[in-house]
């Protein structure tokens, strides 16, 4: 449950991570490192993207802005009713610094207590929105 009173208008905490190709290859290990793509081969991602260089892959800021969303409203909230949905603008490579944020824009009385509906966003190093979205949780 969460410990806190939450509120429309509260910012969440944020969280920062610094990427490299060491962590991008560490988050897609779960098979596609066996062949070149566009997460680990300038090449291919230039081929297919018209980049310079690899991207993380976008589940890796949906991966940071759970992470946001669990630190605030608690694992026990989180993991049983809660939600990320993100729109992704544009691409994150190794060497950026991403940072996500969090407000709380709408709360609504539902069956299991009170759906809070939090926007998220992603930022680079240079202030330059990499993606956004909302996320929920339920707190009963």
């Amino acid at each position: 449950m969460a410990t806190r009173k939450v509120a429309v208008n509260d910012k969440l905490p944020s969280v920062t991570k610094r990427i490299t190709q060491e962590s991008i290859n560490d988050f897609e290990s779960c098979g596609i490192l066996d062949r070149e793509n566009i997460h680990n081969s300038p090449e291919i991602a230039r081929q297919r993207l018209g980049t310079s260089f690899p991207i993380a892959s976008g589940r890796m800021s949906v991966t940071y802005a759970t992470e946001v969303m669990r630190r605030y409203f608690g694992s026990q909230v989180f993991n049983h009713s809660g939600s990320v949905n993100l729109k992704f603008l544009r691409p994150v490579k190794a060497g950026d610094t991403i940072t996500v944020t969090g407000e709380v824009s709408e709360s609504e009385r539902v069956a299991q207590g009170v759906k809070y509906t939090v926007n998220l966003i992603c930022q680079n190093q240079n202030g330059d929105q990499t993606a956004v979205g909302v996320g929920t949780a339920v707190v009963p």
